[in-house]
């Protein structure tokens, strides 16, 4: 039972929050009579303030502020986002920084109480303890940056623009705007913004599977009024008048239930259980998401799940840390056994004191900070942060990315399936020619003057009522109209409002009794007019040879009616069908019939006894030109390696007619356009199954599907992602999609582009990518930073990899040889820094070039290192390995300073800093900010210098690091083991660096050929082993041969 509670806030709403939630929550048998004893809808609009007739006034600011501030708002806030103190205690967890920590304490105990020098002995140890606190907290502050980023982008995604009738005329307001009062207007395709109660419902069924867990569509209507937040409108529209949104809604309501039970659990794993059953009571399993707006992974993941090429170098990461462990024991086995065999035995060896710990806990710190640096545990922080910054510089290029792996993938597409409308055209129609009564007209003034008024009628009534689309006054003066809705409608709206029809007045004026609303499977639409109780007029329009083939006569312009037989439609599809088609012209065939019956009986008819016998209108030539860009973009899509196919469905003519236009097809390239319904019969078994042979047969050379539904674009996104033909793999497929029925094939593809501008929510709910824009050319900026987050990550890759190996290798054969790593543990801990956090910052954010475009796909068996990556990483390393191991065997000849290794020190300075191991530190890190430089070309480009200048973000970090390292080395003495170097010094390590730039010119002048054959890319195919048919084509043979065509 509801109770007219009076609201707190406001004052004079006679229903308060309480109230309407317990409305909507009343079980489904009761609707009815629960909104009846509320004075049904209108009551419940009085009891608001509001009339459903003409919505809320958008200029009374104040009112729509009181709504508001006693309902809420229509946001439901996020998960908290974590604090930066807990971001660095979660990465505080690696269990080697916790070793490291405690080793540090250690060493700063022992130091203090049984170290030989208690005044300075602790100092590396309080620098290990310093050095864990500045990487746990870079780490820290890139995680809290990439979660704030997401969460901005996330808000950016949400905020859709939804249908209201605002003073009594349609609006669009952002979704967060709704308040309580509002009339939303929902049409097939939208996802119910707040929770509602449904009136002027036509054919109206939507999927609330993701809130009852019911798989039947359900039918909305007097019996069954209310519609919940996150629901999907299948079929049919209507209006809604809002009574709960955000946190009251249902779907606000199960976040927050899904949100404290989360919480609940943090909570009991950061505690034992206790014996109160409040503390062991668990919570209620929450009602299922609502699918958009409750659902977890409709928000930017938080880093739990990984993409593909995290995953991969996850496992890369693995490996090198297995290799990392064995060598970090085996120096920490070394020396201590070689410190074992100097001091405790022969005839001079020493009694054992406590002292000797602290040189035992030395060897096990430097063991582990080899470790440290030998996990790479950059690579997946540089993909983290490299999709972090192309997610957001791809919402400037109008595409949201809603999937974070979406935008890797989008590197190695090898195919894009298009719609034809709104992505390679400009989805502004216009009607260009129009067929009534045996003529042909140009323009809304021509046809006005020629036509009789019972023909005038009929023609702009039947645009008019059997339409959803909306003109809305410019919002800039003297702009052009906005169009809202089907622009294919739009188009003829506005060509009936030239002919001096108001539609509106038009629609106010009619009652529909009964509605068939447009389906890409019969390619039509229809409407039912009562024009007394007993008799109504249909009006139906849809694809010219459908509706066309459905009509037996023929409306002249005098308003006589005609007989139209089957020669009479063929001579029309010739003249008049073909000739617009010819054009690229989008042809509709308009027509009506007049049934002595009335609209509650036609309702029961079947869609078939609706649309037959059926009178022809008129036949409408609509345009929708070719983006001007588009054709540029095709052909930087073929230069990249990626065939695009159009999806359409416009009949065969338009979509070859278009499809030249763009570049897709061009004269004698041997490109096949088919028909849906050809493709079907091909390439489908009796079971609707797919025969891939027969399927392998036809993708290679199809680049047009005509007159397609929804289904045959699943069926080709699965065949195509399903196909083996090439020997490269199966096709990366992206798909656009605008549709509700798109959803399928827009899930079921590598990646998913929903149209930001024409598409339902559905088609969005179900996309990767939203294309803002609706633009194809936005398809190829994506397709280039896809190729670009690859090629990031590569750059840190090699860049990685080489001083891994130099530092593994170095502390390795100083543990060996000389007792000592030549690179203190605090050093090593700043390389780490240089390397896991600073340059996966530089090198992961360089923006894409167009050289991106030059290249084929990457397959997704292409191996990590490519042969010239490998080439690189084994000269440079060898070169770095060569000159460290000189500097330290015999740098103090050549620097004219004193030994630094500890077989030449006395046992009182062994372990103070000596210029001659500040000298191999300093040359060291200088060697890695060269190489750093080298590693932004990765494909043995001439200019390494290409784009830095633009590259804020690298030039700010290389200056930070240089300004760091000379601090580092010149004032911290004991606390870095560093002694302040002289200017010939610094030149000397500079210089010893730099060679890392020559040493690439000759690298790049030798073959990888003589590389191991695993470090290989695929890029040599040996057609012999493949079908066929895939050897016929890279053979360049006959392609129709190939395809048995």
């Amino acid at each position: 039972m509801i109770h007219s509670e009076q609201p707190t806030g406001g004052g004079q709403f006679k229903l308060s929050t309480g109230d309407l939630i317990r409305l909507i929550e009343t079980q489904h048998e009761r609707q009815a009579e629960q909104l009846a004893m509320l004075a049904g809808i209108t009551g419940v609009a009085a009891s608001l303030c509001v009339s459903i007739a003409q919505g809320l006034n958008s200029n009374d600011n104040a009112d729509l502020k009181r709504r508001e501030d006693t309902f809420g708002s229509n946001y439901i806030p996020p998960p908290r986002a974590k604090t930066l103190f807990e971001l660095m205690w979660e990465a505080f967890q690696d269990i080697t920084i916790i070793v490291l920590t405690i080793s540090g304490v250690l060493s700063v105990i022992l130091a203090v109480t049984v170290g030989d020098h208690p005044d300075t002995g602790w100092i590396e140890g309080a620098c290990i303890i310093f050095a864990v606190l500045v990487v746990t907290m870079v780490t820290a502050i890139n995680d809290y940056q990439k979660e704030a980023q997401f969460r901005a982008l996330n808000a950016v995604k949400e905020d859709e623009k939804i249908k209201v009738i605002r003073n009594g005329v349609p609006a669009e307001v952002s979704k967060f705007g709704l308040v309580v009062g509002d009339i939303v207007r929902v049409d097939l395709g939208d996802i119910v913004p707040a929770d509602g109660i449904v009136f002027d419902q036509k054919e109206l069924k939507l999927d609330e599977s993701a809130m009852t867990g019911e798989s039947d569509l359900m039918v909305k209507n007097t019996e069954n009024p209310f519609l919940l937040s996150g629901t999907k409108v299948m079929e049919g529209l209507g209006k809604m008048l809002v009574v709960c949104v955000g946190e009251h809604s249902q779907a606000g309501i199960i976040k927050k239930l899904i949100l404290g039970k989360e919480k609940a659990k943090e909570k009991e794993a950061d505690k034992k259980p206790t014996s109160s059953s409040a503390a062991t009571t668990p919570l209620p399993d929450p009602p299922k998401a609502a699918n958009g707006t409750v659902e977890q992974k409709e928000e930017y993941d938080n880093g739990e799940s990984q993409s593909p090429l995290e995953a991969k170098l996850n496992r890369l990461t693995v490996l090198i840390g297995k290799l990392g462990t064995t060598v970090a024991i085996l120096v920490f086995i070394i020396m201590s056994i070689r410190f074992s065999v100097d001091n405790f035995t022969g005839s001079d060896k020493k009694e054992w004191k406590a002292k000797y710990v602290s040189d035992y806990l030395q060897f096990f710190i430097v063991s582990i900070t080899v470790l440290v640096v030998a996990i790479p545990e950059g690579l997946p922080l540089a993909v983290t942060i490299s999709l972090a910054y192309s997610v957001k510089k791809m919402l400037s290029d109008n595409n949201l990315v809603r999937h974070l792996d979406a935008c890797e993938t989008m590197g190695s597409a090898t195919t894009i399936c298009s719609d034809k409308t709104g992505t390679l055209t400009t989805n502004r129609m216009t009607v260009m020619q129009i067929w009534i009564g045996g003529q042909e007209f140009s323009s809304a003034s021509q046809a006005t003057d020629e036509m009789s008024e019972s023909t005038r009628d009929v023609f702009c009534n039947g645009v008019c009522i059997n339409s959803t689309a909306e003109i809305l006054p410019a919002k800039i003066p003297g702009g052009q109209p906005e169009h809202t809705g089907n622009k294919t409608e739009c188009a003829l709206l506005q060509f009936v409002r030239d002919c001096g029809v108001d539609y509106p007045s038009v629609r106010a004026n009619t009652e529909v009794g009964h509605m068939l609303t447009f389906s890409s499977k019969k390619k039509r639409m229809s409407v039912v007019v009562k024009r007394s109780a007993s008799t109504c007029r249909i009006y139906t329009k849809g694809a010219t040879e459908v509706v066309l083939g459905l009509c037996s006569k023929m409306k002249r312009l005098d308003g006589s009616v005609a007989s139209l037989d089957g020669n009479q439609k063929e001579i029309i599809g010739t003249s008049i069908i073909e000739k617009y088609a010819s054009q690229g012209y989008r042809t509709l065939c308009l027509s009506y019939r007049d049934v002595e019956t009335s609209a509650e009986e036609i309702s029961q008819w079947s869609d078939d006894d609706i649309e037959k016998d059926l009178t022809c209108i008129a036949i409408v030539g609509i345009e929708d030109p070719v983006r001007k860009e588009v054709p540029d973009s095709i052909k930087l899509c073929h230069r990249a390696g990626i065939v695009v196919r159009m999806v359409t469905g416009d009949n065969i003519t338009t979509a070859r007619s278009i499809a030249g236009k763009c570049g897709i097809i061009s004269p004698g390239d041997g490109s096949l356009v088919i028909e849906g319904q050809e493709f079907r019969t091909r390439v489908l078994d009796g079971n609707g199954n797919i025969i891939q042979s027969e399927f392998d047969k036809i993708w290679p050379l199809l680049r047009v599907m005509a007159r397609s539904s929804p289904k045959d674009k699943y069926t080709l996104v699965t065949g195509l992602m399903q196909s083996n033909l090439m020997p490269y793999g199966p096709q990366v497929v992206a798909v656009t999609g605008d549709g509700t029925n798109d959803a399928p094939a827009l899930k079921k593809a590598n990646v998913g582009f929903a149209m930001g501008i024409s598409g339902t929510a559905v088609a969005k709910d179900a996309s990767d990518i939203i294309l803002m824009d609706d633009n194809f050319t936005s398809i190829v900026s994506a397709i280039k930073w896809g190729r670009n987050v690859y090629d990031s990550v590569a750059k840190f890759l090699m860049f990685q990899l080489t001083v891994n190996v130099v530092a593994i290798s170095l502390a390795f054969l100083g543990a060996v040889i000389l007792e000592q790593s030549p690179l203190t543990a605090v050093q090593l801990l700043w390389v780490n820094l240089i390397m896991d956090s600073f340059a996966s910052l530089a090198l992961a954010t360089e923006a894409p070039t167009p050289a991106l475009l030059e290249r084929r796909p990457y397959p997704k068996t292409k191996p990590l290192l490519s042969k010239i990556m490998t080439k690189h990483i084994i000269g440079q390393s060898i070169y770095q390995l060569v000159i460290l191991l000189m500097l330290t065997f015999v740098g103090e000849k050549l620097l004219d300073v004193p030994s630094g290794r500890f077989q030449d020190l006395a046992e009182d300075v062994k372990h103070k800093p000596t210029q001659h191991m500040t000298v191999i530190f300093n040359t060291f890190v200088w060697m890695q900010m060269f190489n750093e430089l080298n590693c932004r070309k990765i494909h043995d480009e001439t200019n390494i210098f290409e784009g830095l200048l633009s590259n804020h973000v690298y030039i700010y970090v290389t200056l930070l690091q240089i300004a760091m390292q000379l601090v580092i080395v010149q004032c911290t003495g004991d606390f870095f083991n560093c002694k302040p170097l002289t200017a010939a010094q610094w030149g000397i390590s500079i210089a010893f660096g730099a060679g890392a730039m020559p040493l690439r010119v000759i690298l790049r002048c030798l073959s990888a050929k003589w590389l191991p054959a695993f470090c290989r890319e695929a890029d040599a195919v040996d057609v012999q082993g493949f079908p066929p048919t895939a050897k016929a084509i890279r053979k360049g043979s006959s392609q129709k041969a190939a395809m048995g065509l």
